[in-house]
């Protein structure tokens, strides 16, 4: 069975998402949805992609933000198969 990942997106100082792509990608799929969103949505600061496990919300397998300088940063990645 494939796995399957979906996306939330957050502000600096939220808590909260205030993106949900609740669209299942394959980790590469969402890798990219995720840098798409954050390079086209001004509000969004950060993204993480969650492993969905059961149809709920699992581990969270990739954050992905700009940094200082506005590029992107890329922190973990899916190790277990």
């Amino acid at each position: 069975m494939d796995r399957k990942f979906f996306i939330r997106g957050y502000r600096e100082t939220a808590e909260f998402p205030i993106l949900y792509d609740d669209n299942n990608y394959s980790l590469e799929e969402a890798s990219l949805k995720a840098k798409e969103y954050l390079l086209e949505k001004a509000l969004l600061n950060k993204v993480i992609i969650f492993e969905e496990n059961d149809g709920e919300e699992g581990r969270a397998t990739k954050f992905i933000c700009k940094n200082r300088f506005g590029s992107l940063q890329e922190i973990g990645g899916l190790q277990r198969k």
